[in-house]
């Protein structure tokens, strides 16, 4: 029997979400006989009610595929004609909402749990720095080898972040990142059972896998479990996981290589202690966003011409920042009695985490500052580091490398932060996801290309004749950067 009645949902204000709704109506065969829509209360959403008139069997499943859809918040159904079908209604509804809230956590415990996924990841993905001369001595692996070894993941990084941020408003942010979390966990796996170069790589793949999958979602997954939508408190949790993951595994690594038994292991069975309970937590996440019906489509990263200028300014800075620290990253963990006459693990964890700390506390200290000014200090601090670099290498100092640290990690930050904030800035808001999915391509093939090269340097020129080459180019590029930004600082720097 068909009876009429009228179905009110909160919906998020998100482009498609009208199309969805009219899809699933055409898909269960009922009408849309009039609709109406009003902002709500809540920022950023939408009451929408519609009439229409169907049996009760199509109402009962387009309510269930309603409550499915993404961006529809909450649906209530209330029948025109009153009758025992509104209470069924009613039910329905009800019941689905209470089976939804017993099976996930609450948004604050969620929130925290996805914080606690980034920096678990990132963590994990920096435990190997520390142990690279371990590798070396106990395998017979080259400077070239370590290397690659270190830069394999930007190569799936990069398609990684292309792809999931694009998935996750597709198909909802829970089921991007359980599988970022189980590459997580299957990278670490494989590192602790590596006995050779292969299952290195095959280890830092996955990891790779993960942190693109969750640079390109945790973001997003944050501000969305937010109450307030505060997306200055969210890009902080997320800055802090990051540097925290990728200072604390480092020095975890070196710290138990040096003191404790089995050092290439023990390190590993620690984080997947702690990964594998974040893997199963997040079953059970809450989310408000839900996939729609449609299928799957991914688009191309691209650039529009009209903000081309300050891309290159903003996605080059970015490029140089990241290839001169993770030189330090990868270089001089493995190569510290290089630069110095120390071969403790727990110094070369040092090294590394005091460029990653220096970064954030820049990009803290530095915040209010104009994004010119920021780029400015950023290459500006670069340039010295890497002067102290070249010092270090011939006066073997442990005092100028820690220092060279800091300024190089210094410059990081803000260059860093000013050049996404640039490009965060003069992206369309249409096209926002494509833009900064590009500028991330860019970011990380600074992370692989050059430092793969300064590898295979070493193996031809020893450290300190790559280390220097290494130093004239990245000293070269920012010059010419530099020159760019300040001939085109007008057209670039709009504010």
């Amino acid at each position: 029997m068909t009876s009429a009645y009228r179905i009110s949902m909160l919906v998020n204000d998100q482009p498609g979400v009208l199309a969805r709704i009219s899809s699933l109506f055409g898909t269960h065969h009922v009408n849309i006989e009039d609709i109406k829509t009003k902002n709500y209360k809540r920022e950023a959403t939408t009451r929408i009610q519609i009439s229409s008139s169907a049996e009760e069997k199509q109402v009962q499943t387009l309510l269930i595929g309603l409550q499915g859809l993404m961006d529809v918040v909450e649906v209530d159904a209330d029948a025109i004609h009153k009758s025992a079908f509104q209470q069924k209604l009613i039910q329905s509804t009800d019941t689905i909402q209470v089976l939804r809230e017993q099976k996930t956590l609450s948004k604050k415990i969620s929130y925290w749990l996805v914080a606690c996924s980034l920096f678990l990841t990132l963590f994990g993905t920096n435990i190997p720095a520390s142990l690279y001369s371990l590798y070396r001595a106990e395998w017979g692996l080259t400077s070239g080898m370590i290397t690659l070894v270190f830069a394999i993941y930007a190569f799936t990084v990069i398609p990684a972040i292309v792809i999931a941020g694009q998935l996750s408003d597709q198909i909802g942010k829970k089921k991007v990142l359980i599988p970022g979390i189980f590459f997580s966990l299957i990278g670490t796996f494989c590192f602790t059972i590596a006995n050779g170069l292969g299952m290195l790589l095959l280890g830092r793949l996955f990891q790779g896998l993960s942190v693109g999958i969750l640079n390109g979602v945790a973001v997003a997954a944050l501000t969305e479990l937010d109450e307030k939508k505060n997306t200055k408190k969210t890009a902080l949790i997320c800055a802090l996981a990051v540097t925290l993951g990728n200072a604390f595994g480092p020095i975890l690594s070196g710290l138990l290589g040096d003191f404790a038994p089995i050092p290439l292991r023990l390190s590993y069975y620690v984080h997947l202690l702690f990964i594998i309970p974040c893997f199963i937590l997040l079953f059970f996440l809450n989310e408000n966003i839900r996939p729609g019906l449609k299928p799957v489509q991914l688009k191309k990263p691209f650039v529009p011409k009209e903000i081309m200028k300050p891309f290159l300014l903003a996605s080059l800075t970015s490029f140089v920042a990241w290839s001169i620290i993770s030189m330090f990253m990868s270089l001089i963990p493995s190569n510290l009695s290089s630069f110095t006459t120390v071969t403790s693990l727990t110094i070369s964890g040092i090294v590394v985490a005091l460029g990653l700390i220096a970064a954030a506390l820049n990009q803290i200290l530095l915040k209010q500052l104009s994004l010119m000014k920021l780029i400015t200090i950023g290459y500006a601090f670069l340039a010295v580091g890497l002067v102290l670099l070249v010092i270090t290498i011939y006066t073997q100092s442990l005092t100028l490398l820690l220092i060279s640290a800091v300024l190089i990690g210094g410059g990081n930050g803000p260059a860093y932060a000013g050049s996404l904030a640039l490009v965060n800035e003069v992206a369309p808001s249409k096209t926002k996801g494509n833009i900064v999915s590009t500028f991330f391509v860019i970011t990380y093939l600074g992370v692989s290309l050059p430092v793969i090269g300064l590898g295979y340097l070493s193996q031809a020129f020893g450290v300190a004749g790559a280390v220097t080459t290494y130093v004239l180019i990245m000293g070269t590029l920012i010059l010419l950067i530099s020159g760019f930004a300040w001939k085109e600082r007008k057209t670039i720097f709009t504010k």
